[in-house]
């Protein structure tokens, strides 16, 4: 299912990623260019590095029963960094994707929008940043990441998404991926990766 390079697994069965881990072909490797690429500055390089150890699998949709895994639509329970839960669903991935005004892909590649339904069920306040948490995996193996352009399919959703305790939020992300490429996971990274876990949903 075009899985990534770099994954373990761990004696009860879940799957985790080391973060020490971070070559240029690894899920891991691309979060920690986002971490630091986003703070603008090489002073986190330490601060990443001492981040968890590894980031736990969620894969199991809320409320499924048996070992049903999470495909378009299913809603997964993740944690911020600071450990505060909110739930997310891929409630749609639109493939192909149009730009605003006519805006078009590089050669051999198409858009896709990503869209998710955040509700956050903690008592605090949460932030998501969509460019710096979503990935797809394509069937060719390969990473891919968030590109900045703005997608008709995404109406008026952007990638940040702040909530309140127990409010609900959409966010959408923009990606661009070969045409010969399919898409075969949907991944979620709370905090760019640093969080406790990750979510995952299969596609379609």
């Amino acid at each position: 299912m075009g899985t990534p390079r770099g994954r373990n697994f761990a004696p009860n069965g879940h799957q985790t990623w080391p973060f020490a881990y971070y070559g240029r072909g690894s899920i891991l490797g691309v979060h920690v260019r986002k971490f630091l690429a986003a703070a603008g500055s090489l002073m986190l390089v330490g601060l990443a590095a001492g981040c968890s150890s590894s980031a736990t699998l969620v894969n199991h949709p809320v409320g499924a029963s048996g070992g049903a895994v999470a495909h378009v639509g299913d809603t997964l329970d993740l944690k911020t960094q600071a450990g505060r839960d909110f739930h997310i669903s891929l409630s749609k991935l639109a493939d192909p994707a149009q730009a605003v005004n006519q805006g078009s892909p590089a050669n051999g590649k198409r858009f896709i929008a990503a869209q998710f339904d955040i509700t956050n069920t903690s008592g605090q306040t949460i932030s998501i940043n969509g460019d710096l948490d979503a990935n797809i995996i394509g069937s060719d193996g390969n990473v891919y990441t968030p590109t900045h352009h703005a997608l008709t399919e995404c109406g008026s959703n952007t990638v940040k998404v702040q909530l309140a305790g127990g409010k609900s939020g959409t966010g959408c992300v923009a990606f661009e991926v070969k045409t010969t490429v399919k898409v075969s996971q949907v991944q979620f990274y709370p905090a760019a990766g640093t969080a406790s876990d990750y979510g995952e949903w299969l596609v379609p």
